[in-house]
């Protein structure tokens, strides 16, 4: 099983200028989605953890729509801070949850060997995440169903502090503490996804590795203390593929988006002290 996990797309209108200026978001989707669907062996799911778009305009929607029409494996989609639910349930009604959820996007399937569960953790109009009584008691109620299958939590806002001031004041705050006696008390619970941060940020939380992978838009420079600056910065724009291994669990590699030059070969010089051992693993 594998899975490609993409965050932060921030699909902007045709005629938008480029975020920042500088970066043209759109075309970093479209080449991830490349990236994506040509690799082999082709993942078999796609989780993007919010942030589908930059406002949540029905126009940078339906340009999601036409992108992901390339993707041959099914597609989970979480909205995130930069999302407007109303719109994006109007051109993604397929994505829509059960019916007893209300108005927020949550999903539950089924991946033999693997469940996913998607959590909506906007607040409408504000930059944290939280979680209502309402969502947590229907994913109380989700984790009761299958005890026993190894479950993917997907959700945009992290739910820990990660020691920048400005991320930390924008991270999941309500429900957070009531999310992490669920996640302690459920131990089918194998991973958490998380976005929103703009960087691949990974901590042990509530005993269970909760990863924010990095995104696809453009990375936030690399900033730790009182510092409430928000600067992006040029690194490549990357994503998570996680593989899972029946005798190890979710093992999680993180792919770049660029020209970096090879593959070529990788030798060691002739000197190095394993090189025979080294020459009879790749014959």
């Amino acid at each position: 099983m594998i899975i490609a996990h993409l965050s932060d797309l921030h699909i902007r209108p045709q005629d938008a200028p480029r975020a920042f200026g500088r970066i043209d978001t759109n075309e970093h989707a479209r080449r991830a989605f490349r990236k994506v669907m040509s690799h082999d062996p082709r993942p078999d799911m796609l989780i993007i953890t919010g942030d589908l778009t930059d406002c949540g305009r029905i126009e940078e929607y339906e340009i999601l729509r036409e992108m992901l029409k390339e993707i041959a494996v099914p597609v989970h989609l979480i909205v995130g801070n930069h999302d407007i639910r109303e719109n994006f349930r109007q051109v993604f009604p397929q994505h829509s949850c059960s019916a007893d959820i209300g108005p927020f996007v949550q999903f539950a399937h089924e991946h033999a060997p693997l469940r996913v569960i998607g959590l909506d953790t906007v607040i409408a109009g504000e930059g944290r995440g939280g979680l209502c009584s309402q969502r947590l008691h229907w994913l109380r109620a989700q984790l009761q169903r299958s005890p026993k299958m190894p479950t993917l939590l997907a959700m945009h806002h992290g739910p820990f502090q990660v020691g920048n001031a400005f991320l930390d004041s924008v991270r999941l705050v309500e429900g957070a503490r009531e999310l992490k006696a669920i996640v302690k008390a459920n131990p089918q619970i194998v991973r958490v996804l998380c976005g929103h941060h703009h960087r691949s940020i990974d901590c042990v939380w509530s005993g269970v590795l909760t990863s924010v992978g990095p995104a696809i838009a453009n990375a936030l420079h690399f900033e730790l203390g009182p510092s409430r600056s928000v600067r992006a910065i040029a690194e490549p724009p990357a994503f998570k593929m996680h593989v899972w291994l029946p005798d190890e669990g979710l093992v999680s590699h993180t792919v770049f988006l660029g020209d970096f030059g090879g593959p070529f070969e990788a030798v060691p010089d002739p000197a190095y002290p394993a090189m025979q051992s080294f020459m009879q693993l790749i014959q």
